[in-house]
């Protein structure tokens, strides 16, 4: 549970882009794993691994900016005060 913690967590709270991105992953093994099990072709699983394998890393990188933005004291690698957090 501490990995899951670790994961899903920033700075004590749920944070939904990592959330999303999470959940993107998982749903892109689930199916990739499922059409291997069943020999199955999807003619739009290259539109669902971008989504799902792509808008993971995308969220992220929008994650890095929200906590650069919002969280952190302007020209800093500190963080702002919670009273100061948008």
């Amino acid at each position: 549970m501490i990995i899951l913690r670790m994961l899903l967590y920033e700075d004590g709270s749920l944070s939904l882009t990592r959330t999303i991105t999470a959940v993107a992953w998982i749903a892109f093994l689930g199916v990739s794993i499922y059409l291997v099990y069943t020999q199955q072709a999807w003619a739009n699983y290259d539109t669902f691994a971008v989504f799902t394998g792509g808008g993971g890393a995308t969220t992220q990188v929008v994650n890095k900016f929200i906590n650069s933005k919002y969280n952190t004291a302007l020209g800093t690698y500190s963080q702002n005060p919670p009273e100061r957090r948008v």
